[in-house]
């Protein structure tokens, strides 16, 4: 128990020590005009913070300044959503930092109370009384908020307005409880079924010693006088004296070698070289070493698909527009109807227009160059491609970089951003002439996930107004002007999303400056609202995007992770199921779904798509379980539902949905928040039937990876917020089918192994002990000399099974990955059922009874073992047992194991000779009850000949379990694994 606490200690002195780094960083603020360095902790609302570049933010902080010209910053919020890509925030508009004197208050920001919602922000900038200044509209685009860190500038200034547990990142943080291991339950109930097995024990010889004590005591003169056995405190004496004989019956040391066990398998994984990636330098995470067990106890997976089935690297690929299909290839675009390969500057206005809707309609930002230049020469086009525009590019979404560096591949280059004037340059392949484009983007109409699209509003060279929207199809179609070409480009986003691929939907129209105006005016009325704002500034974006006109569509690829098929394949054939839960739309994550496997190909498919409606999914409910019930249904089932469906479900008929989804073999949820995602885990973990793990890469991802039983991170290229929250954390998803067949197999027959064997021995030691009492008048005296007591546990037998414990391998790690169906064995707990549990048992009360009753009749008709005549005595039978014990024990470590090792083989050897050696040493010593009584053991015949029966007959009955066992059964069962391996296709086979 003390190495468990120093082990949870160690833990959470680490963890004292993190937040202990965090709340001591120094900090530089500005108070009455003067710059002072103070503790983080000690930041108020209203100080003036200065955050220097490639440091964290402190707390929650208005933008005031910033040392780049445009009056912005970039910083990495992978601390906070996990996004690596670098996001833009502004010093408010109208706002001159500089101007003001810093030793006077610059004015006052009134903001709403603090809220979880990282996407949200409404306040204001408010001047004195004597400034004509109108207040100035605050959101979320000025807020740095705590967590994130600040790229490519100087330093910046920011007055902190939330601080401590206010921020918004600490209201995100939950506390989720700790999590427990599978395995207590049954190493508890084996506890308490030993525990009761002492007491009833104990009562039973107490009782049994009260009526010797009435009948037998007073016959016996010799005893003296006797005590009164009536009394309230010879009652307790006598009851006490037996429960301290018998403790040894429950197994208390054995959670010391639980712990070693658990270090020494989150060790293994650590170490293990195919858990390794090289390219990141990332090996196996180990965060929570005491779930090690339940690795191999997994029903239900639930896995993000974005980064985590699919590599979240976006290429662009493909598009619609002009009423053609369109392949990049490299610097040209491929027309598969005319085969033509065409220049983007040759091409028809239409397209042109396409692209340049492509190269405006985005908040990407670029960061200033390298000064350090390159050795090699490159084209014009080349350099500004590859090394001068695309390694710069910065963008909140991998969609937007990717569309851009698809479209400066073609020629039409994003280069610039300077006081939201965009430069784009218009390359002709082949030759040095560049043509040049001026726009002025005059606003921003942000994404958010109701709207499902972006807009901006530029104003072009010639002074006229556009406006250019993308988004997903659903949001973008209906705005547009009715027309032949959104049946075209709808249905060419079907065939987009069939594949596989990423789609959005893309259109403009002209502005008059009547319907820019008063939408300026709406939009600065909404921004100084603190009540709706959200809404009132949705509102006036509705207003303006409408009467679209359609240039085309996008189609992006996000390529799948290596071997993500087989793993699932693998994992599925170990009884496993697998949840994707994913934000991405039906058709998109479907297809993900059929390419990597998920859903099996001949599977039957049941959509649930837009259901809110609680008889209609009722009805939709009973309709798919009467499929499932139906007589000869030999193909797999697969569920396909939406968030709004979701939603509906968790709140109508949850145990029906999840009764439902658990009989089908692959459930994929889409359009899901990560509330969502957290929520479907919870409810499936709470039917307690079910032990649920949920990987994933992004922050987005948390909230699951904490819920689940067990959570595991990769650290990708959303950040690594999802590997520290983890359980377990690896680089890549194909590693997860090592980490539960191999590692998970081993760690939970380890421990069941350990535990039963802890059960086992212990009955037999206390087992001789309590049949001893029937032949010295129940006195509560012990067969076993102390020395005997003390060492058992720990040097004589503890050794060579524990370090089994840790080792043992019932198959190699090929055979666990070639044969996934030998997970199924292990799950639900199999190798710890009361069943198994007994057997133990009454195999130790077996060997219990022959030890000691062999010992027994040795000495019952002739006493007088020793070569010189001496009788054997009390200390002499103690010794026969525990030799034999010892032996028996070793030796069965021996029989039981499935990878003998040398060391494993020498931990056997040496606890033997450990017992002898020691027995040895101490019956040198006159001052104990052993005095000579091994040296005369060790050179008497009978006891030699004991020791070699009692062993020999104890375990002939595990000899013969294990020769027929090796004989036929395991031939059995491989010849059975092989024979359905043969049966799958020859790739999976393989």
């Amino acid at each position: 128990m003390i190495v468990t606490a120093l082990k949870e200690g160690l833990e959470d002195y680490a963890r004292s020590k993190s937040d202990k780094i965090v709340n001591t960083t120094k900090v530089t603020v500005i108070r009455q005009g003067k710059e002072l360095c103070i503790e983080a902790a000690f930041i108020a609302p209203g100080d003036l913070v200065i955050v220097n570049n490639a440091s964290d933010v402190p707390c929650d902080l208005v933008l005031l300044h910033s040392s780049a010209s445009e009056g912005l910053c970039f910083v990495n919020t992978a601390n906070l959503d996990g996004e690596t890509n670098l996001k833009t925030v502004f010093v408010p508009s109208n706002y001159d930092y500089v101007s003001l004197e810093l030793d006077k208050q610059l004015g006052s920001i009134v903001c709403e109370q603090s809220t979880p919602d990282l996407y949200s922000f409404n306040g204001r900038l408010e001047f004195d009384d004597a400034s004509s200044r109108d207040a100035i509209p605050l959101s979320i685009e000025n807020l740095l908020l705590r967590g994130v860190r600040i790229k490519g500038q100087g330093r910046v200034i920011g007055c902190a307005i939330y601080t401590g547990m206010s921020t918004k990142l600490q209201l995100n943080s939950r506390y989720t409880g700790n999590k427990s291991a599978s395995s207590e339950q049954y190493i508890n109930k084996f506890i308490i079924a030993l525990i009761v097995g002492m007491v009833v024990v104990v009562l039973i010889l107490y009782l049994i010693e009260r009526q010797k004590a009435r009948d037998v005591y007073p016959a016996v003169y010799y005893l003296g006088e006797l005590p009164d056995y009536n009394a309230v405190w010879q009652i307790f004496e006598d009851f006490l004296s037996f429960l301290i004989l018998f403790n040894y019956m429950v197994p208390i040391s054995m959670y010391m070698n639980i712990e070693l066990y658990r270090v020494f398998g989150a060790l293994f994984m650590k170490s293990d070289l195919f858990l390794y990636d090289a390219e990141t330098d990332q090996p196996c995470g180990v965060n929570a070493s005491n779930l090690n067990e339940d690795l191999g106890q997994i029903n239900i997976l639930f896995s993000d698909k974005t980064g985590t089935l699919t590599k979240n690297q976006m290429i662009f690929l493909k598009c619609f527009t002009g009423g053609r299909n369109y392949q990049l290839e490299n610097t040209r675009l491929y027309c598969p109807t005319t085969e033509e390969r065409l220049e983007l500057n040759t091409m028809e206005p239409e397209v042109r227009d396409f692209f340049e809707a492509l190269a405006l309609c985005h908040t990407v930002d670029i960061l200033e160059p390298n000064v350090e230049g390159t050795d090699e020469k490159q084209s014009e086009h080349d350099s500004l491609i590859t090394s001068d525009i695309i390694s710069r590019y910065q963008a909140s979404s991998p969609d937007e970089k990717a569309i851009l560096e698809g479209c400066a591949r073609l020629g039409l280059i994003f280069k610039s951003i300077d006081n939201n004037t965009l430069h784009l340059n218009l390359l002709k392949q082949g030759s040095s002439d560049v043509q040049e484009f001026q726009y002025e983007r005059l606003q921003v109409l942000e994404f958010s996930s109701d709207r499902k699209r972006m807009s901006v509003i530029m104003r072009d060279e010639n002074d006229v107004l556009w406006l250019y929207s993308k988004g997903a199809e659903t949001s973008i179609l209906p705005r547009c002007k009715k027309s032949a070409q959104i049946t075209q480009v709808d249905e060419q986003i079907t065939e987009y999303a069939k594949e596989g691929l990423r789609t959005l939907a893309v259109a403009r129209r002209m502005l008059t400056e009547s319907e820019y105006a008063a939408f300026v005016s709406a939009l600065n009325n909404a921004n100084i609202q603190l009540t709706n704002r959200k809404e009132l500034i949705e509102q006036c974006y509705e207003t303006i995007e409408v009467e679209l006109d359609l240039l085309g569509a996008t189609a992006l690829e996000d390529a799948l992770q290596d071997n993500v098929d087989q793993t699932l394949v693998a994992l599925q054939e170990a009884g496993v199921k697998i949840w994707v839960l994913t934000g991405d739309k039906v058709e998109t994550a479907f297809n993900i779904g059929m390419a990597c496997k998920h859903i099996p190909p001949a599977a039957e498919v049941h959509f649930l798509i837009n259901l809110t409606d609680p008889a209609e999914l009722s009805a939709r409910l009973k309709q798919i379980e009467n499929s499932l019930n139906s007589d000869g249904k030999k193909l797999p089932t697969a569920l396909v539902i939406d968030g709004i469906t979701v939603a509906a479900l968790l709140m109508h008929m949850p145990k029906e949905f999840a009764d439902l989804a658990l009989r089908c073999k692959a459930v994929l949820c889409c359009r899901l928040s990560p509330l969502q995602k957290s929520e479907i885990v919870m409810l499936i973990k709470k039917s307690g039937k079910h032990i649920t793990a949920a990987i994933g890469d992004g922050a987005n991802d948390v909230s699951m990876i904490q819920e689940a039983h067990i959570g595991i991170g990769i650290p990708g290229r959303e950040g690594k917020q999802a590997a520290r929250s983890a359980d377990y954390a690896i680089a890549k998803f194909d590693m997860l089918q090592r980490l539960l067949l191999v590692h998970g197999h081993y760690n939970t027959e380890r421990l069941a192994f350990l535990v039963l064997f802890y059960c086992y021995k212990n009955i037999i030691i206390t087992g001789c002990m309590a049949l001893f009492q029937v032949y010295d008048l129940f006195s509560a005296t012990s067969v076993y000399n102390d020395l005997y007591l003390w060492l058992f546990d720990i040097i004589y037998i503890s050794f060579s099974f524990t370090y089994l414990a840790m080792s043992d391998k019932h198959y190699s790690e090929n055979t666990l990955l070639r044969f996934p169906g030998l997970y199924k064995g292990i799950s639900h707990n199999q190798l710890t059922t009361w069943k198994t549990f007994i057997i133990w048992i009454l195999n130790g009360a077996l060997q219990m009874l022959i030890i000691f009753y062999f010992a027994y009749w040795v000495l019952y008709d002739n006493n007088v073992v020793f070569k010189h005549g001496q009788t054997a005595d009390f200390s002499t039978f103690g010794t026969m047992l525990i030799m034999v014990l010892v032996l028996v024990g070793n030796i069965k470590v021996f029989l039981v194991s499935h990878y003998m090792s040398y060391l494993n083989f020498a931990f056997i050897v040496l606890s033997i000779i450990a017992f002898m050696l020691s027995t040895y040493l101490y019956n040198l010593g006159s001052g104990n009850t052993l005095y000579h009584v091994y040296n005369q053991f060790l050179s008497s015949l009978p006891m030699w000949l004991y020791i070699i029966i009692t062993t020999v007959a104890c375990l002939v009955p595990d000899f013969l379990m294990k020769a027929v066992n090796d004989m036929f059964l395991e031939p059995a069962l491989r010849k059975n694994r092989e024979s359905k391996k043969s049966n799958l296709p020859k790739s999976l086979a393989a």
